[in-house]
């Protein structure tokens, strides 16, 4: 049951904004502090807390309670006040948010002041669980750190306990291992091995080259694998949703082509994708998928551009990123080859 569209009304930097997404990969784009953690952040959160409310049938008063903490844990107000996720403007005092997964819903009000949150419909039933990937990878921070979180006030937000508890799991065996296993195949390619966790510790095995501890690989090798372990202990799973936030950070460039058959294979396994970034390689190779599908199995895709206007965020979207009008990845690319074309016109006019 993938996420369908989310419409938001006076939250952060979204005056009002009605996103309506692709059953396979979703891509945002747009400058920094125009919402896209944000809405990954959400999106994550509004999943999470539904998938557990749906375990553990709690009454109507405490999802309320439940979508408040959850807020709080992930954006990280100030005091855990989650009014202060209301865009403050005149004749508003609330904010409103509404996630739509093919006809079921959640939809909450967020007051203005203190850590009001009021549900209003809670009628969706997500199947498998969402995995969120920070910007920063988090097997080296693995050891110890479920246990510090839980007692300890740290500067993380929530999204890095959940993913530690997630890594956490044991590894599937059976019908479901083997189901791992074939989403796994793209992952092992780009990786070159197989991660496990041992004592507390994850490490690497490579084939010719023996095993090495996390903290040894590159960081953009060990966002790879923690994703590679997400998969192996059935986290991220067929109907699962991922969400990643810049996957190129850290990687080189001849990864990026790896991440992009990695997710395009995930997407046409079942999993929902959404992923916002950057970079000019991973936009546009995406796009070219997109748009030149031929035989080959293709997921669906959209891409979407957000924008800020006078303080506020617009959005607008396509289904390849040539759709999009502002798109400031490109817009950067095309000033920076300018700017050399003129250096060289310059060199070439002197005698």
């Amino acid at each position: 049951m993938p996420i369908t569209s989310v419409r938001l009304n006076s939250f952060t930097v979204f005056s009002g904004a009605e996103l309506t997404f692709s059953p396979g990969i979703n891509v945002f784009i747009g400058k920094n502090g125009t919402g896209k953690s944000h809405l990954l952040k959400l999106l994550y959160g509004c999943h999470s807390i539904m998938r557990s409310r749906n375990l553990q049938g709690p009454s109507q008063a405490k999802v309320d309670v439940l979508v408040a903490n959850k807020l709080a844990g992930l954006f990280r107000p100030d005091g855990g006040a989650v009014g202060r996720l209301v865009t403050r403007r005149r004749g508003s005092n609330s904010g409103t948010v509404a996630v739509d997964a093919d006809g079921k819903r959640l939809v909450f009000d967020i007051g203005l002041k203190g850590n009001r949150v009021t549900v209003r419909s809670a009628t969706w039933v997500p199947p498998s669980p969402a995995v969120f990937l920070p910007t920063r990878e988090a097997l080296a921070m693995f050891e110890g750190f479920i246990p510090a979180y839980q007692n300890r006030e740290l500067s993380f937000d929530e999204t890095y306990y959940d993913l530690c508890v997630m890594l956490s799991g044991a590894q599937l065996r059976g019908p479901r291992g083997e189901a791992a296993a074939a989403l796994l195949r793209p992952m092992s390619k780009v990786l070159g091995g197989r991660v496990f966790l041992k004592g507390g510790r994850f490490y690497v095995s490579q084939p010719g080259s023996g095993q090495f501890e996390a903290h040894l690989l590159a960081e953009g090798l060990r966002k790879l694998a923690s994703l590679a372990q997400l998969i192996a202990n059935g986290s991220l799973a067929e109907s699962g949703t991922l969400l990643w936030d810049e996957p190129e950070a850290n990687l080189n460039p001849a990864l990026v082509r790896g991440v992009i058959d990695v997710l395009v294979e995930l997407a046409t396994q079942g999993i929902q994708v959404f992923i916002a970034t950057h970079d000019y390689l991973l936009l546009h190779r995406l796009s070219l998928i997109a748009e030149h599908r031929g035989s080959q199995p293709v997921p669906p895709m959209k891409f979407f551009a957000l924008s800020a206007t006078r303080g506020m965020v617009d959005v607008e979207s396509g289904d390849t990123a040539a759709d999009l009008s502002h798109n400031p990845v490109l817009d950067e690319f095309a000033a920076y080859h300018r700017e050399e074309l003129a250096l060289l016109q310059r060199e070439a006019a002197q005698p």
